[in-house]
C-alpha cells in the first residue's frame, strides 16, 4: 500500500513537471553555457523572505512564493537544481550574497549599491508602487505629500534611496519587513509606507488589516524585480535571460494568479480633480453658450414675428379700406335725378366727378358728348365733333 502511494505521488510530480514544462518553449543554450552548467549544477538561493507573496517562509518552514516559482521553473528548464538556504533577515541575505555565500536570489531591485556585488537578469517581475495609509487619514495625492510625514521603510530597501533622491524631507522608521512596515502604519506609528501593489493587498487581506487603504500611487515607475546572480558568474545572467524568453504568457498568468488577486482604488488626485472640474466647467459653458444662442435667436424670431403680426394687421386694415370703398361704389348711390350729384355717406352733396375721384384712382378729362354738342352749339355752326 505505502508502495502504491509513493509510485501514485512520483506519477503526480512527473505529469506536473511534464504539464509545467509543456507550457515552455525550448531552451537554446550554446556548448560554453551548457559547459558552465555541468559545472555549477546547484545553485544556493534565497532571497526577501519576509516578502510574500514574492518570498517568504511558510507556517511549515518551506520557502515559497511568486518568485521561487520562478527560479524552480528556469532551473529545471537548463537542467540545474535549486538550494534554499537558511531563514535570515533580508541585510544578512544581501551580505550573504556579497560574500557569494549565496548564488542566486529569486527577486531583487537593481540599485547602485547592489550592482556592485551583483549582476541581474531581465525583470519577471513588475508591479505599481503605491503609497499605503490608514483609512482616516488626510487625503495624500502623491510623493511630494510625504513632505515631514513618518515613513515605514524596510531596512536596505530602494525605496530609501529614491526618497532622497527626490529630496523628500521625511522621518524614516525603519523596519524588518513589508508585514512590519504596514503594521507600523495600521497601528500610527508611521503615517504611511510605500510598497509594491502585490505585496501590499496580499499582506492587508491575509493578516486583517482593514483599517488601511491605499492611498495613491507614486510617480515612480513600476517596481520591477530581477533574479540577482553572483557578480564573477554572468554566464548564469544570460542562461537564466534565455529561460525567462522561453516562458509562455500562458505560464507567466498562472504564476501571477496563483499568489495575487489585485484590486487597485485609491482616492482621487488633484489634478484628477481639477480635471474633472475643468470638464464639468467646460460642458456648463458649453451647455450655457448654447442656451444664450438658443435664447437670442428667439428673441429675434419673437420680434420678427411681431413684426410680420403688425405688417399683416397694417395690410388687412387697408384692404379691408379699400373693399369698404370698393363696396360703397358697388352699392346704391344717391344721385340727383337733376344735377347728378352724389350723397356721400356724411350727408354732402358732390359733384359725380369728385365723388368718384374720391372713391377711386380713375381722373376725368371733360368734353361734349354729340347731343350735348347739338343742344348747346348747333345754331352756332362753329363746333362739330369729328
Amino acid at each position: 500500500m505505502i508502495l502504491k502511494t509513493v509510485i501514485g505521488t512520483i506519477l503526480v510530480l512527473v505529469l506536473t513537471a511534464g504539464l509545467a514544462l509543456a507550457r515552455t518553449n525550448p531552451v537554446h543554450l550554446t556548448p560554453a553555457e551548457q559547459t558552465w552548467i555541468s559545472k555549477h549544477k546547484t545553485l544556493r538561493m534565497s532571497g526577501p523572505q519576509g516578502f510574500p507573496p514574492f518570498q517568504f517562509y511558510d507556517d511549515q518552514g518551506i520557502f515559497q512564493g511568486m518568485a521561487s516559482d520562478y527560479v524552480f521553473l528556469v532551473a529545471e528548464m537548463v537542467g540545474l537544481t535549486v538550494e534554499p538556504a537558511e531563514k535570515l533577515p533580508w541585510p544578512d541575505v544581501l551580505k550573504k550574497m556579497e560574500n557569494r555565500e549565496i548564488d542566486i536570489l529569486s527577486c531583487a531591485a537593481e540599485t547602485p549599491e547592489r550592482r556592485a556585488y551583483a549582476l541581474f537578469s531581465k525583470p519577471h517581475l513588475s508591479f505599481p508602487l503605491i503609497i499605503v495609509s490608514r483609512n482616516d487619514a488626510p487625503f495624500i495625492e502623491g510623493i511630494q505629500s510625504l513632505h515631514k510625514r513618518t515613513v515605514a521603510i524596510v531596512k536596505k530597501n530602494s525605496t530609501l534611496e529614491w526618497l532622497q533622491m527626490e529630496h523628500i524631507r521625511f522621518q524614516p522608521l525603519f523596519v524588518d519587513s513589508p508585514l512590519d512596515a504596514l503594521k507600523a502604519v495600521s497601528l500610527g506609528r508611521a503615517d504611511v509606507t510605500i510598497e509594491n501593489l502585490a505585496a501590499a493587498t496580499y499582506l492587508i487581506g491575509k493578516n486583517g488589516l482593514t483599517n488601511l487603504k491605499i492611498a495613491a500611487p507614486t510617480s515612480y515607475s513600476n517596481y520591477t524585480l530581477s533574479m540577482a546572480v553572483r557578480k564573477d558568474w554572468p554566464e548564469l545572467v544570460g542562461i537564466l535571460n534565455k529561460a525567462l524568453d522561453a516562458i509562455s504568457i500562458e505560464k507567466h498568468n498562472e504564476i501571477r494568479q496563483k499568489w495575487t488577486s489585485v484590486r487597485y482604488e485609491y482616492g482621487l488626485r488633484t489634478k484628477d480633480i481639477l480635471k474633472w472640474v475643468g470638464l464639468v466647467a467646460g460642458a456648463a459653458l458649453v451647455l450655457l453658450v448654447a442656451f444664450y444662442t438658443w435664447n437670442r435667436k428667439l428673441a429675434r424670431e419673437i420680434l420678427e414675428r411681431t413684426r410680420a403680426e403688425a405688417e399683416k394687421e397694417k395690410a388687412l386694415h387697408e384692404l379691408k379700406e379699400a373693399f369698404d370703398e370698393i363696396r360703397t361704389l358697388r352699392g346704391i348711390l344717391p344721385i340727383c335725378c337733376e344735377c347728378k350729384k352724389i350723397r356721400d355717406d356724411k350727408g354732402y352733396w358732390n359733384q359725380i366727378e369728385h365723388y368718384i375721384s374720391s372713391h377711386t384712382e380713375a381722373e376725368f378729362s371733360h368734353g361734349l358728348c354729340p347731343d350735348c354738342e347739338q343742344k348747346l352749339y348747333a345754331p352756332l355752326h362753329i363746333y362739330k365733333v369729328r
